[in-house]
């Protein structure tokens, strides 16, 4: 990894859990969601997009933060990973249900497993090419609010992103480390879409304590957490 990047990364890296803006210290557009516009322009009103088979999940997508008790099923952590498989093998570079800068797949999964059926808690890596998931480590998490979030209630699983930066430093230089969080992006939306579809329930998170990951899935220097979703069954409380 590039030492620019590996500086910034140091410096950027969550060592405690966020905490929330205090409002009244702070001006209200930077903690309301406001929508630019240009009133004194000329303006062009758009035709109304024919909706297709995506559009139902666009609207139905949300994050999730209170999950049931039930245990996910193998089948259904499968399903999700399925969002994320290689297409064409053949082609070079090959060619993935998702974009890469370049084709150069930097972003690696991982999974977390809290409470799956079969599947012992512990942590694993996903493999691409095989479809199928290596061991790394069989152990009970005892604070999961360090690698989900503190808002978060009975995860499942915690899918987590990676990058190894060299994959795409050796084409794009310093440009690797923006690339890569853009991938991890298209990844969690996937994700996301696919388990809207499938109706289980996820929540992407980028406030992860970045040194539990790391420790827990043994990653060296060259290889950094980037993202994570997390995934469960729907507590049907909250469904709507």
């Amino acid at each position: 990894m590039l030492e620019e990047t590996k500086n910034f990364y140091k410096k950027t890296k969550l060592r405690t859990n966020i905490e929330e803006p205090d409002d009244s210290k702070v001006p209200v557009t930077f903690v309301k969601v406001f929508h630019k516009n240009y009133p004194r322009f000329e303006s062009i009103k758009l035709p109304k997009a024919q909706k297709g088979n995506l559009d139902k999940l666009f609207d139905l997508r949300e994050s999730r933060r209170l999950f049931s008790k039930k245990p996910l099923s193998l089948k259904n952590l499968s399903l999700i990973l399925s969002s994320c498989r290689i297409i064409d093998f053949g082609r070079e570079p090959e060619r993935r249900t998702y974009p890469s800068g370049g084709g150069r797949f930097p972003v690696e999964i991982y999974i977390l497993s809290y409470n799956v059926e079969n599947l012992n808690e512990g942590a694993y890596h996903y493999n691409f090419k095989n479809n199928l998931l290596e061991v790394l480590l069989k152990q009970k998490f005892e604070d999961k609010r360090k690698l989900t979030s503190p808002y978060l209630e009975n995860v499942a699983a915690s899918i987590f992103l990676t990058s190894v930066m060299s994959r795409a430093e050796v084409k794009y230089g310093l440009r690797a480390y923006p690339y890569s969080y853009l991938e991890a992006g298209h990844i969690g939306q996937n994700i996301q879409l696919k388990c809207t579809e499938f109706g289980i329930g996820s929540c992407p998170v980028s406030g992860f304590i970045d040194d539990e990951v790391i420790k827990i899935l043994d990653l060296t220097d060259g290889e950094i957490p980037i993202y994570s979703v997390s995934v469960g069954n729907i507590n049907e409380r909250n469904k709507d």
